[in-house]
């Protein structure tokens, strides 16, 4: 790996809180790293500071890449019914509130992974070695 690439590697491993060791040219920033968000803007921030690198092209297209910052309103769509439900059936059975918020986690975590299960992911990866190419070659590829 190149000096560039080290260094990035390093840049991420300070942000992520994980050792350089566990990052790879093809780790992928949001799927492996689990970098999203405000993070992300950070991150790629600093490189663009760094290095000097034009972002222009990926800051276009940024929403194929990482998801929004925060909660959004549709998991209130999800999280309602669980906790109404979870509520209603610890109720019937007089349960208690604990049993209650246990059924509407576990009905959480089903629906959350029946949807990945379905669903494809709709975000772009974007790996290590992506990220070192374009530091190296000074802007983001065009798409």
């Amino acid at each position: 790996m190149s000096e560039t690439g080290r260094e990035i590697v390093g840049m991420l491993a300070d942000e992520r809180g994980l050792s350089a060791e566990k990052i790879s040219p093809s780790s992928r920033l949001l799927h492996d790293l689990g970098m999203d968000g405000d993070d992300a803007v950070e991150f790629f921030q600093s490189l663009q500071e760094r290095y000097g690198t034009d972002l222009t092209n990926l800051y276009q297209h940024w929403g194929d890449y990482f998801g929004p910052e925060g909660f959004s309103c549709w998991n209130g769509l999800i999280i309602l019914p669980a906790a109404v439900a979870g509520g209603v059936v610890a109720g019937l059975l007089d349960l208690g509130a604990m049993v209650g918020f246990l059924i509407a986690v576990v009905l959480l975590v089903a629906w959350y992974w029946a949807i990945h299960r379905v669903t494809p992911d709709p975000l772009q990866p974007i790996t290590v070695a992506e990220v070192v190419s374009a530091a190296e070659a000074g802007a983001w590829p065009d798409k």
